[in-house]
This record gives C-alpha cells, structure tokens and sequence, in this order.
C-alpha cells in the first residue's frame, strides 16, 4: 500500500497547517517579519526547544506553491510505485480501479494549499498575502514545531527513513511528528487567551469547502489525517509520562504501528507488533507470476478495509476527528501483526493476507468481519460461513480465510484451484511463525 506517511508533511498544508490560507495578493515580506520571529520565539519557549538557527520563510504566489508541490509529488512518487500501490489498495477494495493514485494526492494536497515545512531543504513556504490573523499565527506555530523538531530531533532524517518502513510504521511515525506539533501549538493558543478568543471567533461560522477530499477514496483522506488527530492524544499520554522530555525520546525510540498511536499504553508498555513474513508463491504459481506489492497494513488500516466506506465517509468535519464504524474499530482492535503481498501476472491477481491477534477470540472477531465485508463486496456469501474456514466462490474470483488460533489466513485469486494453491503454500509457513519474533518498523 502507499506509505501515507510521505505525504504527512505535505498534508498539513491541505489538512491541518492552513498557513497563510486565503490570504490573496502579495504582502511585502517586511511587514510579517516580526510576526514571524515572535511565534517563532513563543512556540521554540512552549516546546522547549530553542531556536538554533533562523527560520527563513520563502514566500510564494498560490500558483507557484501549487507548481512546488507538484514538483516534489512527482518526484516523491514514481509513476511505476503509484501504479503497483493502486493495484494493492484496489484488490482489498479501497479505491475504484483504474484510480490514479498520484493525480489524486495532488489534487487533495492543492485543495487547501498553503504553506508548509519542508525538512529536506529547511524551507518554511508560505503565501503571500493579507493580514496575519489569530488562525494563521496558530497554524504558523504548527509549523515552527517542525523546524524545532528538524533541528533538535532529526526530523529530516527520520522522514527520509520512512520510506524504509512499512507503510503502518510510517504512518505511526508521523503521528508522533503531527502529534508533537499539535500539542505544542495548541499550547502556544492556549498560552495566549486573546488569541485563543480571536481563532474562536474566526473559526465559528467558517464554512469549509472540501470538495476534493469529500470525494476521495476514504482511505485517502484518513491517511492524511489520521497522523493529526491520533498523533495529539498519543503524544498527551506521552508527556503524561515524562514532560517533554519524553516526548523527545520518542523520536529515539518511534512508534512501530499505528497499534500503538491507537492504543498509547502499547507503546508504553512496547507491546511491540509481530513479524509476520509471508512465503514465495512463484514455484506454486508458475511462469509469469510476480510480486506486484508487500507490506503491512496494520490496525487503522484494517479497520478501513473493514469499514467499507463511501467517499466522504470516516470523517468528522465538524470535530476534525475520525468517525470509523465502531464494529470496524472492535474487530481490527486486537491486530498484533499481518503481511500482505499481492501477485500479478498480466491482468490477473493473487492477494494473501496473514494476520495474528491478541487471542483467538479477535481473531475469530477478525475472521468474521473480514467475511462480512467481502460477501458486501462481492455480492456473495462464504460457504458454510465458519469463522475456520471458509469458501467464496464468484464468476470472476475465489477467496479463501482460514483461522488458526490467533492467526488468519486469508486469499484471494482468479479461481477456486489458485486460492487453494496459494494457502496451501501460506499455511506451512504460517504454522512456523515465531511468536515472539518482533518487528521494530516492520
């Protein structure tokens, strides 16, 4: 699957970093220079971090912001890579095929554009324009977070480890930087009372337009935002611990599944997830077969598979949270690790899906919601409907899901005989899991 997290930086200019938004023309760049150092100084003393060297901005026009962005989208992500994540995320369902996954971040990363911190060049990118009001100074607070975070914890460098991650440790990592820089701007608002009344003012009534994203596949918008709205209360509970300090040390030690951004006491505690590694299918599918995508899809993702949303499903605009089906968030709740790898040759597709629970009664949980989902997708039903084992046979496809415990095994293939060949390749490999194998970012 896409690793969202690459876009989390990008996406607090369309989701959460409105800096500058709607501000039209061109301000002369003096005039906002003490602005800028003063917040730029108050948020640096309400992280607790201090400024170690000057944070320049670079002022655009909305149409030269728009240019950058599609440069660095384009360059961030290969044709051939949002191809093969477009074929994973259609075979479980996500999106509609022949979805164009980069044409589609583009345009929800440019329907609010406005400015942003890029770690890679130490650029704060803002618009040109009017006043600098109460919303603009507190999302430009937001922003100084990441530079404090750029320069005292790495943040350029652990971005660029993400793409080395899997796509659920990535977006568990960049939790941790949104959430960092959530709490400490909302610090900074609440550290000034007057500011905190005139963002009120200003937000109340405000009518958001979102087209763009209140049509997307919901897993997109969620990926985006997800890092905002978990990452705050999975850092609060961190600095519950330990201050600020502790909050630092997290960026040593990153959290390894958005299990853990979910459910803070598992990263506590380092409930770490287990590494599941799935088996070579080529010797049993023949000449022509190749992995076309493998990585993990963790809790929060699994829970949307489980979800089937509609576009503009899954989000609550008026509280800017998540608003996923409570059964969906129940049954992927007891995740502990899983691997997926979708295999192609030609037109033609194999998904297995190996996952393992906290016990065997999620995983039954799991088994169920996973075949509620499909026979809702494929307008069929499992036969025999055991949470064990069960069969799904369509004109155009075959699925497999067999419980083992706390495990699931789950396929899904052109015909009956390819799923059965497939599992039963998975299921040898499957009874010699390590339980206690661990995967720091697997």
């Amino acid at each position: 699957m896409p690793t969202i997290s690459r876009w989390a930086t990008l996406a607090s200019a369309a989701v959460a970093a409105a800096v500058l938004a709607g501000m039209p023309g061109v301000v002369a760049q003096d005039d906002l220079a003490a602005d800028f150092d003063r917040v730029a100084a108050e948020t640096a003393e309400v992280r607790q971090l201090p400024i170690k060297a000057e944070i320049v901005e670079t002022f655009f026009t909305q149409e030269e912001l728009r240019a950058d962005l599609l440069t660095m989208v384009a360059e961030d992500y290969p044709p051939e890579e949002a191809a093969a994540d477009a074929r994973a995320w259609t075979a479980f369902g996500l999106i509609p095929e022949g979805t164009d996954l980069a044409a589609v971040y583009v345009d929800l990363l440019t329907e609010q554009v406005a400015g942003f911190y890029d770690p890679e060049t130490d650029r704060m990118v803002v618009i040109g324009g009017g006043d600098f009001g109460a919303l603009e100074e507190f999302t430009y607070a937001h922003e100084v977070v990441h530079a404090l975070q750029d320069q005292h914890l790495g943040l350029g460098e652990l971005a660029d480890a993400d793409a080395e991650r899997s796509d659920d440790a990535a977006l568990a990592a960049a939790a941790l930087y949104e959430g960092d820089a959530t709490v400490a701007s909302t610090d900074y608002l609440l550290a000034n009372p007057g500011l905190a009344a005139r963002a009120a003012a200003a937000s109340f009534g405000a009518q958001l337009e979102t087209p763009l994203l209140d049509s997307a596949p919901a897993i997109l918008p969620i990926g985006l935002i997800f890092p905002y709205v978990a990452g705050q209360p999975f850092v609060e509970a961190l600095r519950g611990e330990g201050g600020w300090p502790a909050v630092n040390a997290a960026y040593r030690d990153l959290p390894a599944s958005t299990e853990q951004v979910l459910h803070p006491e598992k990263y506590l505690e380092r409930d770490e997830p287990t590494a599941v590694t799935l088996p070579d299918l080529a010797p049993v599918l023949g000449a022509g077969w190749a992995v076309v995508d493998e990585d993990v899809v963790g809790e929060l993702q699994t829970a949307v598979v489980l979800a089937d949303l509609q576009p503009g499903e899954g989000l609550n605009l008026a509280t800017g949270g998540l608003n996923l089906p409570e059964g969906a968030r129940n049954a992927a709740a007891g995740w502990d690790g899983d691997r997926y790898a979708l295999w192609g040759n030609g037109e033609q597709e194999v998904l297995v899906w190996q996952s393992v629970w906290d016990s065997d009664e999620e995983a039954v949980a799991f088994s169920r919601a996973l075949q509620a989902d499909d026979e809702t997708r494929f307008g069929a039903a499992f036969a025999d409907g055991s949470a064990d084992d069960a069969t799904l046979v369509t004109g155009e496809r075959a699925a497999r899901i067999v419980r083992d415990g706390a495990r699931v095994d789950y396929v899904m293939a052109p015909t009956r005989e390819l799923a059965d060949m497939a599992l039963a390749t998975l299921r040898p490999a499957a009874s010699g899991l390590d339980g206690g194998a661990r995967a720091a970012d697997a």
